[in-house]
């Protein structure tokens, strides 16, 4: 297993907020060198646990309103990656993933508004073998991750540091 420090954590609570981050930048606000900032970034990439930074794209200045959540079940006895082949075709359908559980596959959309809402199921519940489509809505537009997930690495460092 990885071992995971408080200041590998603060550092990755940075890019979250801000991937185009300098070292430097990283740096001052955690306190430490950028020598060492550059250090762990390099270690966390090679282990894995960096594996690219990405730009985080605010969708509502694309015109979205939110992002729709499907919970999609196929019929027994199909192949999925048929079906995640067919929801990867969707227009605006960004995110598609097997899960275990009730449902067998996860996928995320960014919406417009209502009419985009029901074409995005019309679409999905056209692909053959899918049995069921539950779907929630959220006005979060931001796209991969909310800056709050920066908070919670924050807090799971200071979690890490207490239980030591």
């Amino acid at each position: 297993m990885i071992r995971i420090e408080k200041l590998d954590l603060l550092i990755l609570s940075e890019l979250v907020k801000d991937s185009q981050m300098s070292f430097v930048e990283i740096a001052k606000k955690i306190g430490t060198s950028s020598y060492t900032v550059r250090r762990r970034y390099e270690r966390m990439k090679k282990e894995g646990i960096i594996q690219k930074c990405i730009v985080s794209i605010d969708l509502s200045k694309l015109g979205y309103q939110g992002k729709a959540f499907l919970l999609i079940t196929i019929a027994p006895n199909n192949d999925k990656s048929d079906i995640i082949s067919a929801l990867k075709k969707i227009r605006n359908v960004i995110v598609v993933s097997e899960i275990i559980g009730p449902c067998h596959l996860f996928a995320i959309s960014p919406i417009m508004d209502l009419a985009s809402i029901r074409t995005l199921l019309t679409e999905v519940k056209k692909i053959p073998n899918v049995q069921q489509v539950k779907m929630a809505c959220i006005a979060d537009t931001n796209y991969p991750v909310n800056p709050s997930f920066g908070r919670t690495i924050s807090r799971k460092s200071s979690e890490l540091e207490r239980a030591r």
